[in-house]
């Protein structure tokens, strides 16, 4: 039942794009813990985003909006040492002679998909409200996995050989409050905020492991910005007004990612490990530019 509204809440805001969005392209830091046999600790690296956004559009002239945000997301290499394994393992993984303990590299990419669809309650203009809505959205990211460049000489081939490439997939779908507002400070700019805290469930898969599980967590967004619009004229041709906006937005934005109860060997040894918890966050600082008619 939650899958089939978020599907077609994500294709009735996607019909509706065409109307006003905002391209943004973001960096920052992305950071991974736990889930994978290995990861005894935070692994971080840097990130890009590429996102199309609606930070609030009513509907018509009524107080009920819709909102959205699609964003790709592609980090650089993350590597940990294996130092986990070699418990795990009785020192096979620690070549004799140059005791050189493994590692793997890590990278994310995928997408996040979230649709809000609300109602303002204050409404004073375009640039001054405050409203409350239910989030809907999609999550699809994947992690490859393969053996760290750094591992690539004669004397730790042993260790090499029982690590395999490997992909991880997740698909979860996301359901939970979100508020959003906005605040005039002149003619030019306004300052904008929001935030989103969702109930997520779905699946997440290895191809090498052969592993499926079922999954379910929380997820967070916390966003905001100030937003500079130097066009806002408005046009009546009778019964019909064009609105056209042009603006930039300069913003932060964090988003986190928690599931629970996950345990994937990607190393190839074939090891027990207990099910613990699974994080993945972002730091991103944006920039963006938007229309609207």
């Amino acid at each position: 039942m939650i899958k089939n509204i978020i599907k077609i809440g994500l294709v009735s805001i996607l019909c509706n794009s065409l109307y006003a969005g905002e391209v943004q392209y973001g960096h920052g830091t992305f950071e991974m813990n736990g889930g994978f046999i290995g990861l005894t600790q935070d692994i971080t690296a840097d990130i890009n985003t590429y996102s199309m956004i609606e930070q609030h559009k009513n509907i018509a002239s009524s107080t009920w909006y819709y909102k959205y945000n699609f964003t790709w997301y592609d980090s650089d290499d993350m590597i940990q040492a294996q130092d986990t394994i070699n418990s795990y393992s009785n020192g096979f993984l620690q070549n004799p002679v140059t005791k050189t303990t493994p590692s793997i590299d890590y990278r994310l990419q995928g997408l996040d998909l979230n649709v809000v669809l609300g109602k303002d309650l204050f409404h004073e203009d375009e640039n001054n409200y405050f409203g409350a809505g239910i989030l809907l959205g999609l999550s699809i990211p994947w992690i490859d996995s393969k053996k760290s460049d750094s591992n690539n000489d004669s004397t730790s081939d042993n260790a090499m050989n029982a690590m395999k490439d490997s992909k991880t997939k997740m698909l979860t779908y996301k359901i939970g409050p979100s508020i959003t507002a906005r605040k005039s400070l002149n003619k030019y700019f306004t300052v904008y905020g929001s935030a989103t805290y969702a109930y997520q469930t779905g699946s997440f898969k290895n191809d090498y492991a052969k592993t499926d599980l079922n999954v379910d967590g929380i997820f967070q967004e916390y966003d905001f910005g100030i937003r500079f619009q130097p066009v806002s004229i408005d046009y009546e041709f009778g019964w019909l007004t064009i609105s056209p906006r042009l603006y930039a937005t300069l913003g932060y934005r964090y988003t986190s990612w928690d599931l629970n109860d996950i345990a994937m060997d990607v190393t190839g040894i074939r090891t027990t490990v207990n099910q613990i918890d699974f994080n993945m966050n972002s730091s991103i600082t944006y920039v963006g530019i938007g229309y609207s008619f």
